[in-house]
């Protein structure tokens, strides 16, 4: 649902002044609190329980994003952030669907006549972690807090997997790639049973007259996600595109979008995004042509060194282009202390943001007070900030924000598509 929060700027006035002159604003700001825990049930709607899943309670959060204790077949896995759980679970929902599929004799016939040819079925080459850490603080918590500390951090992580030539000259990986995609799935997840389970359904199509359509056909229609979310030109370009030709086209798309050389190659080698999500970065973009400075919302998404930093940036991306096509033209992006803020063509600025619950810990209040002193001290300061988040805001966190003067709007939806 979407809740704005709508603040007036006169009726803080005096608060704002408080701040910007600087007297009792260490006061203010001396005060922190400790994120809440909530109950799944409420935060997820009643659906904190379903096939294949259970989310554990409590759900905790680091003032940025909330953090998730899942459990499942495979056992307890952390997930740090809205985003990656709705992305968890709609993965779970396509594994049960394709399992189900060992119910069909002709479908079962065809996988034993696929075994007998010589395509052998390769798992992910990325691991997925599973395990039962109870983290209080996610990457990106993690990341506000080194960035107001001045400190940037390096990523030093080979990507990509062996061609499976095999697979190719048979046709089977393109038919995996239709079949995740028309499930509503990445043909690259890194969700390790969900792609093995897509290697081996697709395989079947390597025996007989199996196609992809006839695979789609035994599923269930509820189990599955709807395909519908994919525009048909990114569909067709994942589908259609071999990794390396992906590969290729991202890196086109991104230079395209006036995105630096070395930032282009940091993005290709950066291991925490799929195939699919850095073709999605760059189409984003290349979808903002008179955003100038882009680079510096590109360089963060290369800089990201853990998966869930890597699917906030790719979130932020997606939101800020959502933001600029559909609420308000922007002008340009500024770094303001190590983090990126775009500034609207009306003049002023737009701190677009993937949260989930916004808590006024010490970091977070470093973090905003570090950018709200930034964008004070431009040469041409901005004329009011709008501060946009996915998620919500504690009453304090509400009432900090609203001191500096911002306009606050929560619980905005991510567009449909498929980045969750």
């Amino acid at each position: 649902m979407h809740m704005s929060f709508k603040f007036s700027a006169g009726a803080t006035a005096l608060l704002l002044g408080v701040l910007l002159t600087g007297a009792p604003a260490l006061s203010l700001s001396e005060q922190y609190e400790t994120p809440p825990e909530q109950d799944p049930a409420v935060v997820l709607e009643g659906k904190e329980n379903g096939p294949g899943y259970a989310v554990l309670s409590p759900v905790r959060s680091d003032g940025f994003l909330r953090i998730y204790q899942l459990q499942t077949d495979q056992g307890v896995e952390q997930i740090e952030g809205d985003g990656l759980l709705k992305l968890r679970l709609s993965e779970i929902r396509v594994l049960i669907a394709l399992e189900s599929l060992k119910n069909d004799a002709s479908f079962v016939d065809g996988l034993k006549q696929a075994a007998m040819k010589p395509v052998d079925f390769v798992e992910s080459t990325v691991t997925d972690p599973v395990g039962t850490a109870k983290s209080t603080v996610s990457g990106v918590g993690r990341m506000f807090g080194r960035l107001t500390k001045g400190v940037e951090a390096a990523v030093s992580g080979k990507g990509g997997s062996p061609a499976e030539l095999a697979k190719s000259i048979t046709g089977q990986a393109r038919a995996e790639r239709e079949l995740a995609v028309e499930l509503g799935a990445d043909p690259y997840t890194f969700y390790a049973p969900l792609s093995k389970k897509l290697n081996e359904t697709a395989s079947v199509t390597t025996a007989g007259n199996w196609t992809v359509t006839a695979i789609t056909a035994l599923l269930p229609g509820g189990m599955i996600v709807s395909a519908a979310r994919q525009a048909d030109n990114f569909r067709t370009l994942i589908v259609d595109s071999t990794p390396a030709e992906l590969a290729e086209r991202t890196a086109g798309t991104l230079r395209a979008a006036g995105v630096a050389e070395q930032t282009i190659s940091r993005i290709a080698k950066n291991p925490f995004y799929t195939a699919s999500e850095k073709a999605v970065i760059a189409y984003q973009l290349q979808a903002m042509p008179t955003v100038q400075d882009l680079d510096l919302i590109a360089a963060k998404a290369a800089d990201a060194e853990s998966r869930d930093i890597a699917y906030f940036q790719l979130r932020r991306v997606v939101l800020l282009e959502t933001y600029n096509r559909t609420i308000s033209g922007l002008g340009q992006i500024r770094e303001l202390n190590g983090i990126p803020v775009a500034i609207r063509k009306d003049g002023l600025a737009a701190v677009v943001l993937p949260l989930d619950m916004v808590a006024w810990t010490q970091t977070v209040a470093q973090t905003f007070s570090s950018m709200h002193e930034g964008m004070a001290g431009l040469p041409f300061p901005p004329t009011g900030v709008d501060f946009l988040i996915t998620g919500d805001l504690t009453p304090m966190a509400a009432e900090r924000l609203t001191a500096f003067g911002w306009e606050i709007t929560g619980n905005y939806p991510m567009p449909e598509g498929p980045v969750h």
